[in-house]
């Protein structure tokens, strides 16, 4: 029996049993598209949650703070390392380090008329403003101002935070607006006693007999841009030129807590995403804490690897039934048709293509 004859019988023999051979190609179907259905869902899921890490920050940003947890034994404890200049410099020289910015942050109040808010204040410069993709939806990068007024650019909802400080009520209008706009007149105080009125009352005599402390100063403030919303490491800061804010927490040491030269956080940005891992590990190395959204999506995939098993273990069950089902159909084929290989076989015909043919009407 030729291979031409072989095919031809066997398509006789299915279409004698159509409906057969169509719930047996139906079930390998099913069970094919199970597992690649599976496959696939687990991926996606996979990737939809890298997605959303990433939409929270840059997944080649390592955040670094002075403190670090040292484990002993069945315990640790905490342990701080100073961040300065030095450490800084160190961390340029880590194979991979793309850019290193120190945060020079500090907390204020902003006033606008009747309405303050309270805002974590950035010191960037525009070099550094480059190298971490930081952009803007509206207007230029602060520069260092002039010595009356001192530019800065708001967050971008730190219009939205605005507030009455004697009664708490949002500054918004009827429409949803804020009241208070970019173009707004506006006061920079790291002092909150000058916007809760009440509160600085009550400290003017504490019963301790001592003279309290003056008041802070008030510095005039223009609005040169808007965060981009995009910018979701920050987003929620305002940003103001390095140096500018360097000089207003050095003339405001009494109200911020803020030491030249010295870092509680640097941020450091790696090439590439793969040098994630070894810089981090290098940085912990020198006895710093690190942290970096590599760490969330890392114990994100091992999450969804679990789901991955299991979609892939409930698909392969799939297919092991349809594979089942075609085992089952060969062996009723035989034996029906045991009559019929007997013919076949006085005919002339070899085992060997007996064996072909049911085999090509399994396959």
């Amino acid at each position: 029996m030729n291979i031409k004859d072989l095919l031809t019988t066997a398509f006789l023999n299915l279409w004698r049993r159509k409906l057969r051979a169509f719930l047996t190609v139906l079930g390998m179907v099913i069970g094919v598209a199970s597992i690649v259905v599976m496959v696939s869902l687990g991926i996606g899921i996979k990737q939809a949650t890298i997605e959303s890490f990433a939409g929270t920050g840059s997944l080649t940003t390592i955040r670094v703070s002075s403190w670090s947890y040292v484990t002993r034994g069945n315990g640790g404890s905490s342990r701080q390392k100073e961040l300065n200049k030095k450490a800084i410099a160190s961390f340029k020289q880590i194979e991979g380090v793309q850019a290193v910015m120190p945060l020079i942050e500090t907390y204020g109040m902003l006033k606008s008329g009747k309405y303050a808010m309270d805002a974590s204040i950035l010191g960037v410069t525009r070099e550094q403003a480059e190298q971490f993709n930081i952009t803007l939806a509206d207007g230029t990068f602060p520069g260092a101002g002039s010595a009356t007024t001192y530019e800065i650019v708001l967050g971008a909802w730190t219009l939205d935070g605005f507030y009455n400080p004697d009664n708490y009520q949002q500054a918004i209008d009827r429409n949803g607006n804020p009241k208070v706009t970019k173009d707004s007149r506006m006061q920079l105080t790291f002092d909150y006693r000058n916007i809760y009125r009440q509160a600085a009352m009550a400290m003017q005599d504490d019963g301790s007999g001592q003279a309290p402390k003056p008041l802070g100063e008030y510095y005039k403030l223009k609005v040169t841009g808007i965060m981009d919303q995009g910018n979701n490491d920050f987003s929620y800061y305002c940003i103001m030129d390095a140096t500018a804010l360097d000089k207003l927490a050095k003339a405001n040491k009494d109200y911020v807590n803020y030491t030249a030269g010295k870092y509680n956080t640097v941020l450091v940005k790696c090439a590439n995403i793969e040098d994630v891992k070894p810089v981090k590990n290098a940085i912990a190395e020198m006895g710093f804490g690190t942290y970096s959204l590599q760490d969330a999506v890392e114990m994100a995939e091992e999450s969804t690897k679990n789901v991955q098993y299991l979609l892939g273990a409930i698909g392969g069950v799939a297919l092991l039934v349809a594979a089942i089902g075609i085992m089952n159909t060969m062996m009723m084929s035989i034996f029906e048709r045991t009559k019929e290989i007997g013919i076949i076989k006085v005919l002339g015909c070899r085992i060997d293509n007996i064996a072909g043919l049911f085999l090509a009407e399994a396959g």
